[in-house]
Parts: structure tokens; C-alpha cells; sequence
């Protein structure tokens, strides 16, 4: 703790609440930065918890009106809080799981429970698995987590063709009720075939008619309607984010929005967001300099699709656009277009966005973009981190202790000297530290633990974040925290051998 009198010396940003501040994994000068582009969904508009909700039932019905599912399907309830980003969904087994930044499986689920060991490692042992893999599906937007639940539901209620259960954290695999066809040489198969009402369902099928359902509700425009018919009931409006945006602007920042929903539901969520909360801004297109909607991101990045310009009664211009202006919303386009008509060139550019695939990876890897990452859900991991401090702490202790205590058994090694007593006091202190990081994990999360973190390893979603976003954090409006022109340093990448053990 700094004594009182070097308290007034030191910077604002510096007591930022550790669950609001901004994260740096590549230095990022703020000052310059000419340009500061939004993606909107989870980015500038955070949705409440009532719209996982509300996808898991519209997509639910769907499934048995269009997709001929059992009625029971309709008894299934979303269970929030239970899926997190980075996992993957293995649609020849049925499985749910988490990876390292290594690509090696760590925690299994199937069904209503973990899979059971044996077969988790049988299925997943030494096997580095790849995303090119067609029958591993990544999930990395918060859109898609109703699905992970939903999914490990519907697998354990067609296969036991009974009612419904919740997740069981100490559930045991699949049951005895689903009929598969077993390999040639009588192990447990890798493919089922879930025969439910006459029909049969592959797991492989099920996600992908779940996935085709939740697709159609976005696409046809069923989903978006609800939404628009009760906005403050599914949109959080920020009342920081305008003085945030204007923070931005005041300091000489031309902004732009760059989203693939829709004008019209642009526009209405914009509006719930804005409208009225600054009075230099009359309508909450005032704030940006260009506004850009259906840009069907990630294609965005490198298709050659033209701009559109949306005219006052919600119709969309036949001709291309050769000049961007202020004011006016625009459909489509392509990043060659933007950089030629607006000058997005270079690393002048921030981007903000949520989506590791088509916000941040597609715009680090196609453009020369700096690019900052909004994790709605890492404020409650970092409110968990602070609350359980004094176990990690812990755990980081009983994890040197054993390392300094394996080097003395090899050192004694070397000399064939067997100590019994050390060897007892390594493995107490690894039961310990094993047993302390479940706990740790458990309460972050009982099915999938931290989101950033796989026991000792970054997780495969943490490890994205570290590579592509140039800053992370919780939400947009934790840059009004910062100077419109603060300096955000990373910290000094160290190699193994250059930490003092």
C-alpha cells in the first residue's frame, strides 16, 4: 500500500477495479490511435440473461414443429451459468469438452455428466486434436452457449427417452437406454445412433439440426422480432457508454460501427442504447462517422462484396456507393472498400469487438488492425479471482514447495540414495495441491472451471485471446477509465528459465 502522501501522484488508471480494467497482451499507444471501430452485439450491446432464455425456447420449439423431435424435447430447461467460451463439441461421440492452448482434452462431458474415465481417455488419449477435424465443432461466441447446454441435454434425454434432467456434475457417461452399433471388436462405439419415436439420430445429426434451428431463428428474423418487441428486456443499456464514446471523439477519434445485424435492428438497439443520453449527440448515429450493418463478418475481411447505402424508409440502394458519409447507414461492403473510401489503413486502427473468429482473429490476420476484445464474462471471473485469493495463493505454494522437493529426490537420485520420507511428503503435497486447484476450478465453474485457464495450461480460448487481441477486457465502457491516449504496456514475456525457482 503506497503511503497517503504519494496517493494524489498516482495516475487515475491505476485504481481501476481490477474486475473493469483493460488487459494488455501487445503494447497499445492510445494516442495513436486515428480510428476506433464497434462491433455491436456483445460489444456495445450486452444482452441479458432472459436472452439465452428465450433462444433456448424458440430454437426448442422449433425442433419439434420443424425437425420432428419428440414432444419431451419442449421439457428441456436452459441451464445458464452451465457452458462457457472455448469449448468443443465432438459430433461423432456426442461429447462436449475443453481444451489446452496445446489441444489436448481436459475436461469431457456427455450427456447429463462427465464422461466417465475410461472412456474419456480411451476416445481422447494422446490425441492432439485439430480444428480442420470435421467432426469437432468450435464454440467461441456467447451466442452459441444456450446451444452447449441444450445440446448435452437433448443427447441425454433421446438417449434414455425419458424426461429431462439437469447437468449432474457427478453424473456418470451415457446410460444403459440408447441402442449403438458396437465396433467389430466389441469396445464401446464411437458413433451412436439415438432411436427415438421411429427416427434415427446420430449425434453428429442432432447438432447439426440444432444448429441449422438456431441458425433459421437468426436468418428469418422470428428471434430479432421478440427482441425488438420488449428491447429493454433483453439489452442492458450502459449509462457510461455514451460519455464513453464521446471520451472518444473529444480526443479527435473518428469512430465507426461494423456489425452484421441488420439496419432495422441496428438501428432499434442503437437507439435503446443512445437515444437521449448525451446532449452533443441528437441521435446515436451522431457519435460514429460511419455505420455499417449486415457486413457478414468474418467474409468481411476478404470478400469483395460492394457498399449499399439504407435510405430513410428502411429500403436498400441497387447501386454501389463510391463515397462513405456521416449520417447515413450502410449495408454489405468489404474491407479493400473501407480502407479506399475511409482511409481505415494501418495500425491506426482499434477494432473492438467479442467474437475471437470474426471480430479479432479474421481482422488481426487480414488487416493490420490493433484489435481490443470485450468478454462480458470474465468481470465475474475476476470478481471470483479477487474473492478466492487467498487459495490460489495457496496452491501456487504447494506447487513450488513440490517442485523444489522433486528437484532434492532427483539430486538424491543421482547419488541412488532413496529417501522415503521426502517421497511421502512430494505425494502429500501433490494430493493437496490437486485437491485445492479442483476446488478453485469447481467454484469458478463445476463442469468446465476457468474459462482463461486448463489446470496449469492456458485454456484453447485463453490462448486466442493472448495471440490475437491486443487488449482484452470485460466491456467498452472500461475505456473511460483510461486517457483517450494511455499508454497500455504488456508485461514482459518470460521463458521458463528465466523465472527464479
Amino acid at each position: 500500500m503506497l503511503p497517503p502522501s504519494t496517493m494524489a501522484l498516482v495516475a487515475p488508471e491505476s485504481r481501476v477495479p481490477y474486475p473493469r480494467r483493460i488487459f494488455c497482451n501487445r503494447n497499445l499507444r492510445l494516442d495513436r490511435i486515428r480510428h476506433v471501430g464497434f462491433d455491436m452485439d456483445y460489444t456495445l450491446a450486452i444482452y441479458e440473461e432472459t436472452m439465452e432464455h428465450l433462444q433456448a425456447e424458440m430454437v426448442l420449439e422449433r425442433l419439434a414443429e420443424r425437425y420432428g423431435y419428440p414432444a419431451a424435447v419442449l421439457g428441456v430447461k436452459y441451464q445458464p451459468g452451465f457452458a462457457i467460451r472455448g469449448l468443443a463439441v465432438d459430433t461423432a461421440h456426442g461429447n462436449v469438452f475443453k481444451m489446452d492452448s496445446h489441444r489436448f482434452v481436459g475436461r469431457v462431458w456427455h450427456g447429463a455428466g462427465p464422461l466417465d474415465r475410461e472412456s474419456r481417455k480411451r476416445i481422447y488419449t494422446n490425441r492432439k486434436l485439430s480444428p480442420a477435424d470435421p467432426s469437432i465443432v468450435m464454440v467461441d461466441t456467447i451466442f452459441s452457449l444456450p446451444e452447449i447446454s441444450l445440446y448435452c441435454q437433448l443427447v441425454d434425454l433421446l438417449e434414455h427417452g425419458g424426461e429431462p434432467r439437469a447437468h449432474a456434475p457427478h453424473a456418470n457417461g451415457a446410460g444403459d437406454g440408447m441402442h449403438v452399433i458396437a465396433h467389430a471388436d466389441g469396445s464401446a462405439p464411437h458413433v451412436a445412433q439415438i432411436h427415438t419415436d421411429g427416427r434415427h439420430v446420430s449425434y453428429e445429426r442432432l447438432w447439426r439440426e440444432l444448429r441449422e434451428a438456431m441458425d433459421e431463428l437468426h436468418r428469418d428474423g422470428t428471434l430479432k422480432a421478440r427482441i425488438l418487441a420488449d428491447v429493454p428486456r433483453y439489452i442492458q443499456r450502459d449509462p457510461n457508454l455514451a460519455e464513453t464514446l464521446h471520451r472518444f471523439r473529444s480526443s479527435g477519434k473518428r469512430l465507426f460501427l461494423l456489425t452484421n445485424s441488420e439496419p432495422h435492428y441496428t438501428e432499434a438497439v442503437m437507439r435503446h442504447l443512445l437515444h437521449g443520453e448525451h446532449h452533443a449527440y441528437p441521435t446515436w448515429n451522431d457519435y460514429f462517422d460511419l455505420a455499417i450493418t449486415s457486413a457478414r463478418k468474418p467474409m468481411f475481411f476478404a470478400s469483395e462484396e460492394p457498399f449499399r447505402e439504407v435510405k430513410e424508409d428502411g429500403t436498400i440502394g441497387h447501386e454501389p456507393v463510391t463515397a462513405l458519409r456521416r449520417g447515413v447507414l450502410y449495408t454489405g461492403g468489404n474491407f479493400q472498400e473501407l480502407s479506399r473510401l475511409a482511409g481505415l489503413i494501418g495500425d491506426d486502427v482499434l477494432y473492438v469487438g467479442d467474437h475471437i473468429y470474426g471480430d479479432i482473429l479474421r481482422s488481426k490476420r487480414s488487416t493490420s488492425w490493433r484489435t481490443a476484445m470485450v468478454i462480458p464474462e470474465m468481470e465475474r471471473e475476476l470478481e471470483l479471482t479477487i474473492k478466492m485469493a487467498t487459495e490460489i495463493r495457496e496452491l501456487e505454494r504447494l506447487e513450488e514447495m513440490a517442485f523444489q522437493l522433486e528437484l532434492d529426490r532427483n539430486a538424491l537420485a543421482l547419488d541412488k540414495i532413496r529417501n522415503v520420507e521426502l517421497n511421502a511428503q512430494l505425494k502429500e503435497l501433490n494430493v493437496r495441491a490437486q485437491a485445492l486447484e479442483t476446488t478453485i476450478a469447481n467454484d469458478f465453474n463445476p463442469a468446465w472451471g476457468q474459462i482463461f485457464r486448463d489446470r496449469a495450461e492456458l485454456s484453447a480460448f485463453g490462448a486466442q485471446v493472448e495471440d490475437y487481441a491486443c487488449v482484452y477486457t470485460s466491456r467498452v465502457t472500461n475505456f473511460r477509465s483510461y486517457s483517450p491516449s494511455f499508454y497500455f504496456r504488456s508485461p514482459r514475456d518470460r521463458m521458463a528459465h528465466e523465472i527464479a525457482r
